[in-house]
């Protein structure tokens, strides 16, 4: 599921032109977080909706990214970052 969703961002992005020639991402936010941040920012947003927590196949992405030479790094990244901001809000609610 997860891997299809990631798929329809991808296309997304590249039919709206936001991918140059060499494949490579720009934003058009200047200001941008790092990827670790925005699954931080992503795990803060479901704690305070009330949602559950997602679990990423992260064994999966970082076998990925070995296999591809560092290629899915930005998941990978992603889902480091949700997973520290999880278990942090998840600490916090024991206490």
């Amino acid at each position: 599921m997860f891997l299809l969703k990631l798929h329809d961002l991808i296309k997304h992005n590249y039919e709206n032109g936001l991918y140059s020639k060499d494949y490579s991402y720009r934003s058009n936010n200047s200001n941008s977080l790092s990827d670790f941040d925005k699954g931080k920012f992503q795990a803060q947003t479901d704690y305070q909706s009330g949602k559950a927590f997602k679990h990423y196949p992260k064994l999966l992405f970082e076998f990925s990214n070995f296999v591809f030479l560092r290629k899915m790094q930005e998941i990978v990244n992603f889902i480091n970052g949700y997973n520290y901001e999880m278990r942090r809000l998840q600490k916090m609610d024991k206490n």
